[in-house]
């Protein structure tokens, strides 16, 4: 519509660029808070005061899912005879294994929670599994359930951390649930959180419905913008028809001249 392009227009194009843009931008920060809000909350978990693990989960219970990620204070003997390596784990863009080694809790042949001592590139540059016994700090996870295969039971090489795949190399029983160190143990890299607390539902949700709101906004602008244009259009080309019927008209039909 070329009839919009002229100069006198600019002013109204640009204010509706404005409030569009403006809006949109607007939206996307508190959006953009609203994830951070809720990343920050999950990660929060991570870094609170550890709980002794019998005041968080029994050997017996099932995992408390608001303790995903909850650091606990673990005291045991090592079992090194249980430790495994779980295949496909990245660490700084390396994909490699965690090395997992069980912690009875309490005496030698008291249930284990199996341990992520910390990330390796390959099983067979693995210090020795520590012996004896070791009061550490770690992080709660629940256990994976993917049910993809173990290929290869008789070796130390798990695909997951399954408690069903655990047990196979103790002979004792197990957590429902796994910890990572919060410091890797005998020379490891640091493991990677597979999971980590979920943020509440209405966390930083008023950031969420600023964000809508501001769209919304922008939303309704361009709408305006575009009835605007629109029916300056249509009054432009119906006054233009207008000229031109009343030309064609006069032309057709002329005034006769008085004598």
């Amino acid at each position: 519509m070329p009839v919009l392009l002229a100069p006198r227009y600019w002013g109204a194009h640009l204010l509706a660029l404005v409030l569009v843009g403006t809006a949109s931008l607007l939206g996307y920060w508190q959006y953009a808070a609203w994830q951070e809000d809720r990343a920050a909350e999950a990660a929060d978990l991570t870094s609170a005061e550890p709980e002794p693990l019998a005041d968080v989960l029994g050997p017996d219970d099932a995992f408390p899912g608001e303790h995903v990620g909850r650091p606990v204070e673990v005291s045991g003997t090592w079992v090194p005879e249980g430790t495994v390596f779980v295949s496909g784990r990245e660490h700084e863009g390396e994909v490699g294994y965690w090395a997992i080694t069980p912690l009875a809790v309490g005496d030698a042949d008291a249930p284990a929670l199996p341990i992520v001592r910390g990330w390796v590139a390959d099983p067979s540059d693995a210090p020795p599994p520590p012996t004896g016994t070791v009061d550490l700090v770690a992080l709660l996870q629940p256990t994976q359930g993917t049910n993809e295969v173990d290929e290869d039971r008789n070796d130390d090489v798990l695909p997951q951390v399954r408690t069903a795949d655990l047990i196979q190399h103790v002979d004792q029983d197990l957590y429902g649930a796994y910890a990572v160190a919060r410091e890797p143990i005998g020379g490891l890299e640091p493991a990677t959180l597979d999971q980590l607390p979920d943020a509440g539902t209405f966390t930083a949700l008023r950031n969420l419905l600023y964000a809508i709101e501001w769209w919304i906004f922008g939303a309704f602008a361009a709408f305006i913008w575009w009835r605007w244009a629109r029916d300056t259009a249509v009054a432009k080309t119906a006054a233009e028809d207008a000229v031109e019927d009343a030309a064609e008209n006069a032309v057709e039909h002329p005034v006769p001249s008085k004598p």
